[in-house]
């Protein structure tokens, strides 16, 4: 007799934002298979020196969360707004993507709105 392996719940797919100090989002091809990742001077046309706080907005408005380096983003979560998703520097693109890709396996993007997650 066979069992049923008890079926894994769909989670809609991460919405990320990547900060101006990222690659292009095809650099990151694992995470590009799990999420939608924008960026925001690729995508958006931000300048680098944009305000975080324009960034956030941004975010909020397009129901994204924020990957960034920046710590300066960790005052700026608010309930049921943009999530923040924090990566220490130092880290090769490569090592970004693994990173990425493994935390948001499984999750529940809605479980990390308006929160600031370190990665």
């Amino acid at each position: 007799m066979r069992t049923k392996k008890p079926k894994q719940k769909k989670f809609p797919k991460f919405r990320l934002l990547l900060d101006s100090a990222f690659a292009k989002p095809q650099v990151f091809r694992k995470t590009i298979k799990k999420a939608s990742v924008k960026h925001i001077r690729h995508d958006f046309n931000l300048a680098t020196e944009t305000e975080d706080q324009e960034i956030y907005s941004l975010a909020s408005q397009a129901g994204m969360s924020i990957v960034t380096l920046d710590l300066g983003f960790k005052k700026l979560a608010k309930q049921n707004q943009a999530g923040v998703l924090i990566l220490s520097s130092g880290l090769s693109n490569e090592q970004i993507d693994n990173k990425l890709s493994t935390f948001i396996s499984g999750k529940n993007p809605q479980d990390y709105k308006g929160k600031t997650t370190k990665i």
